[in-house]
């Protein structure tokens, strides 16, 4: 990996809570919410409210406070947020919004605010609206045990454009409920890496892209 790129924050979602490198640090029970929050969690975690709080999906929520636990607009400035590039990976996607919006069908009300975030990508453009990001977006479909795509894909993004100094890279999995034969799982991590001197190191960069989110969110957790 290239030495001039570091990891420069870390934010993790999951069934026990929010943490991260940017200070964030709640857990679920304390905040008197099941995992993943309310439309007033983010509010409660980053003192300001996401524009779209109140209809964001599960998968959607968990992800931009990952990435708000990374202190993601405390370090990328203004004038690099043209530039940013945002990258998911997921196995699962849309899978549980999917789920809900297909079962409203069956009652008198559609539920038509999920069906926006039946398209997997949707998460990355509510992480985009806050904190004004405008750079390549990216969604990748994974298979199982696959952790590390969207990291290396990030990695090279940085070493080869020209503009970008910064790219948020994530790990996004939300499925309440088995279904389709996959298994239930929640957590969003989402890694922000820069290219030195945009930003200092917070963590070691790895060796390999290959369980990357997992080793990660495991250190964010010990700090």
């Amino acid at each position: 990996m290239s030495a001039s790129i570091v990891i420069a924050g870390v934010g993790c979602v999951d069934a026990t809570g929010v943490s991260g490198t940017g200070g964030i640090d709640a857990r679920w029970d304390d905040l008197g919410v099941t995992p993943g929050g309310t439309a007033r969690t983010y509010r409660e975690l980053c003192g300001r409210p996401h524009p779209n709080s109140r209809r964001l999906d599960l998968a959607s929520r968990a992800l931009v406070m990952a990435a708000a636990a990374t202190g993601i607009e405390r370090i990328v400035p203004p004038d690099a947020r043209a530039s940013t590039a945002l990258l998911v990976e997921s196995l699962r996607g849309s899978l549980e919004t999917d789920r809900r919006f297909a079962a409203s069908l069956a009652n008198e009300m559609v539920d038509s605010g999920a069906f926006p975030y039946t398209l997997s990508n949707m998460g990355l453009g509510e992480v985009a609206i806050a904190h004004d990001l405008r750079g390549v977006t990216m969604s990748l479909s994974i298979g199982p045990g696959v952790d590390g795509d969207a990291f290396a894909e990030g990695l090279r993004l940085l070493e080869h454009d020209g503009e970008a100094r910064f790219a948020v890279v994530a790990h996004l999995e939300c499925l309440e409920t088995p279904c389709a034969g996959i298994a239930a799982d929640f957590a969003a991590i989402v890694v922000l890496l820069a290219v030195a001197p945009a930003a200092r190191s917070v963590l070691p960069m790895p060796a390999s892209p290959a369980g990357v989110f997992a080793s990660l969110a495991s250190a964010v957790r010990e700090l």
